[in-house]
This record gives C-alpha cells, sequence and structure tokens, in this order.
C-alpha cells in the first residue's frame, strides 16, 4: 500500500521498551516520551500481522535498550513466525553476547549495534558502559549474522575517531553506518558535526557507489572491501520522499514520522478491547507526509 505522497509501507520499526542501561547523551528515545504502558508479545505479534496487510515486509526492533526485556527471544520468534522477510535489531550491544545464539535460533536476520568510541574513557564519559562488552558482542555477531551494522552517530566528540573506526569495522567484517546527529537540545547543538564532510571525502575513496532506494541513502564500497554507509534525515526533503517505515512506539501508539510527535495513533487501547486493528494501520498510513519537503 502507498500513503498519500506515493510511498510504499514496507518497514515497522518497533520500540520494545523506554529502558536503558546506558547513557548515550545523543539518544532521541524514538521522538517519542513514552509513559508507562508495555505491550506484551502477543500484543506486538497482533500489530505485525496486521502491518503486513498493508506492505510490511521489514521489521526492525528498538529501544530504549530491547535486550533488557526478558522476553525478548520470544518477541523474536513470534514475529518471524508471522513470515517477516527481514527481521533486524538495533542494540547498544551490552548484553547480546549472552543471547545472540538464542536471538539467531528464535529468527533474527541481522543487528545494528552502537559505537560511539573505541577510546575507553571517552566512551565511558559520554556514554556510560563497559567498551570491551560491547567489542565482544561485535566480534561474535559477525559470526553468527549478516550483515552486520555499526551505528556511529557522528559528533564533534568523536569524529576524530572516524578512520580508526573504519578501520575496526574492516578488521572484523560489518559495515559502518554514519549516522548524523539530531540536534534537540542546546548542547547537541554545540557537538552536531555535518558529516557531509566525511561523505566527501569517501566519495573520491570509493570504487563503487550504491544509492538505497528506502530514504535515498548512499552506500560506499572502498577499495579494502569496507562498506560506509550515510544516513542524514536533518534537512533531507530526499530522505523522508524515500520513506517506507511506520514506527510503533512501546507505549502502543503508531508513529507516521520519527521526527513528530503530535500526530499519533493509539492501538493500544482498542487492542486491548480486542478490535480490528486494521483501521488503526490505515489510519496511520493516511496521516504520514515528508517532514522535509522539496
Amino acid at each position: 500500500m502507498k500513503d498519500r505522497f506515493g510511498r510504499e509501507i514496507r518497514s515497522l520499526r518497533i520500540s520494545v521498551n523506554n529502558e536503558c542501561n546506558l547513557r548515550c547523551f545523543y539518544c532521541h528515545k524514538e521522538g517519542h516520551k513514552a509513559n508507562n504502558r508495555k505491550l506484551s508479545p502477543e500484543d506486538i505479534e497482533k500489530i505485525v500481522r496486521s502491518s503486513i496487510k498493508f506492505g510490511v515486509k521489514k521489521v526492525k526492533i528498538s529501544g530504549g535498550e530491547p535486550l533488557l526485556r526478558e522476553d525478548i527471544v520470544e518477541i523474536v520468534g513470534r514475529i518471524k513466525n508471522l513470515g517477516i522477510e527481514d527481521l533486524s535489531l538495533t542494540t547498544n550491544g551490552v548484553l547480546l553476547k549472552n543471547i545472540a545464539k538464542e536471538l539467531k535460533a528464535n529468527g533474527l536476520d541481522r543487528v545494528n549495534i552502537s559505537l560511539f568510541s573505541l577510546d575507553e574513557k571517552k566512551y565511558k564519559k559520554y556514554i556510560g558502559g563497559n567498551l570491551e562488552e560491547v567489542l565482544e558482542s561485535i566480534k561474535m555477531a559477525t559470526k553468527l549474522f549478516y550483515p552486520v551494522k555499526i551505528n556511529y552517530v557522528a559528533t564533534k566528540i568523536n569524529v576524530d575517531e572516524f578512520y580508526e573506526i573504519a578501520e575496526f569495522c574492516r578488521e572484523v567484517n560489518t559495515i559502518l553506518q554514519v549516522i548524523e546527529l539530531i540536534p534537540t537540545n542546546s548542547f547537541l547543538e554545540k557537538v552536531y558535526y555535518d558529516i557531509s564532510k566525511i561523505e566527501e571525502e569517501i566519495k573520491f575513496k570509493a570504487k563503487e557507489v550504491i544509492i538505497r532506494k528506502f530514504q535515498n541513502r548512499r552506500k560506499y564500497i572502498l577499495n579494502d572491501g569496507l562498506e560506509v554507509e550515510f544516513v542524514k534525515p536533518m534537512d533531507n526533503s530526499k530522505f523522508c520522499q524515500n520513506c517506507t517505515r511506520i514506527r510503533l512506539t512501546s507505549d502502543g501508539y503508531l508513529k507516521p514520522c520519527l521526527l513528530r510527535d503530535d500526530n499519533l495513533i493509539d492501538i493500544y487501547k482498542p487492542l486491548k478491547r480486542g478490535e480490528d486493528l486494521d483501521r488503526y494501520l490505515l489510519e496511520c498510513i493516511k496521516r504520514r507526509e515528508p517532514y522535509f519537503k522539496g
């Protein structure tokens, strides 16, 4: 199905919780301040089943930190058993090494792992976790999943490590995804870094450029085999024009756009009343519109 702007609906991003075991200063909480309502694995399964009718083929699980949910393996299994073609999960990596094999066995196809810095002191100061645990998880993930993507949010604080992180990604055979910071407060505005500067450098070193239809992303293949992808949502009309994603918040709202929180559809209440969910998915699709317009 397509929305009013001719954009197909292919992807559903599900935030399964709002809690996290780290304190990444750049976290945008999926663009939503969640309340205390919580969706059960069965609730999530019902919503995904309905979304498939409208064209959803890909599901990405996020949080908070999704691996904090004790029933995350069950959630993965329920979603995959519906016939979803591509099921991925984004994580900070701290807990992944302990549960990666179970997730794989229950149908998880891919993982995205956040990596802010390779400097232990910097990582501890700005992120708050144990860097070594994350690196161990990344290495384990590459043995189980393909592809593994490293989410590197580039800021003035860590941009000096770009080439070091790129080399690490090449060594462990992951894709490097360079993500533009979304400056939602004054501090983030101060540390914001325009990743176009990095992209210009990489462009001249690439032997091949692939343009992904989803959000018009460019992926650069370097001579050493490393793949580098750039995600630039801010002031990017092409990013919005090619968006095929709808979102589900951890407290049961359908969210047509990451950058808006004023057009949500409450699907939690009708779900608990046992209503048909299709009309709420349809309403979500109707409310979709590009945040940045060309």
